[in-house]
């Protein structure tokens, strides 16, 4: 099987991951060192984040320069209903920044991911005012609120396909897919038969009922815990890049240059893989 013709086209997919995530800057230099631009491009969360800058038109230089001027542990200082962080002042900033443009809108095709914890389905966002879709993709259980309305309760889609490969790839199935994985995957054990069991009969001792105007704080944890059985969607890119960022925290957002150049070293790695594939395959 021959590599996939990345200079033809191709779909980027970023996952999330909090402040590991700033690795996606890295992956993004590198790929443009070599000439490559997505065509399209789907993030979750912290991927949101970044994919929104990329799709703006924002060059890797300027995103990591901007994200150490922003300084994002002073943006969620405040409390969340529901949530550790609310990410108000977050959304503002990135507003200011990128002309609080709509997704449509923007130079390049995104598309943001969000996951309905009632039906337990995913949704690719590709339209409306890209701070109202950031705020339902960057919405990690428990760190940022989640987001209802009349079709369901909204959050981050990463517990659940830790890189969007599947929701790109219907978004254009004609485009192979550069993943990037900075996140930490969810337990196995949690969507094993015993731990699936133990997690419905709780969300069924703390309940789910009510409709999409009602959420209190204990229906939205029969939700979290109900979901979190499901089990994680692995469809794997055309071309995996996984930065290894060993054990960094995903809070710790000041630490943008040792993630951005861990991000570039492992893209360039991964990229070289598939140069010496093509001239196997030439030869």
């Amino acid at each position: 099987m021959t590599a996939p013709r990345f200079a033809d086209g191709f779909t980027l997919a970023l996952g999330g991951g909090g402040a590991r995530g700033w690795a996606h800057v890295g992956v993004a230099r590198a790929l443009e060192e070599r000439g490559l631009r997505p065509r399209r491009i789907v993030g979750t969360s912290m991927g949101a984040i970044i994919g929104a800058a990329l799709a703006a038109g924002r060059s890797p230089d300027l995103i990591e320069a901007e994200a150490g001027r922003a300084q994002m542990h002073r943006l969620m200082r405040r409390r969340g209903r529901l949530a550790l962080f609310d990410p108000g002042q977050v959304l503002e900033h990135i507003a200011r920044e990128l002309g609080d443009p709509n997704i449509e809108d923007l130079p390049t095709p995104l598309g943001l991911t969000a996951y309905d914890l009632v039906a337990g389905l995913p949704r690719l966002i590709t339209s409306g005012r890209l701070v109202d879709a950031l705020e339902v993709s960057i919405a990690v259980p428990l760190f940022f609120p989640p987001r209802r309305d009349a079709d369901g309760v909204w959050c981050d889609a990463g517990p659940w396909e830790g890189i969007p490969v599947s929701l790109a790839r219907a978004w254009d199935p004609s485009l192979p897919v550069i993943g990037v994985l900075a996140d930490i995957p969810k337990p196995a054990f949690l969507a094993s038969r015993p731990g699936a069991a133990f997690l419905h009969a709780a969300s069924s001792r703390l309940g789910v009922g009510g409709g999409a105007d009602r959420l209190t704080a204990r229906r939205y944890l029969g939700l979290l815990t109900n979901r979190w059985a499901d089990p994680v969607v692995h469809e794997p890119p055309d071309l995996l890049i996984a930065p290894r960022l060993g054990r960094m925290n995903a809070l710790q957002f000041g630490r943008i240059a040792p993630a951005v150049a861990i991000g570039e070293r492992d893209a360039r790695l991964a990229l070289a893989t598939i140069a010496e594939e093509v001239t196997v395959h030439a030869g």
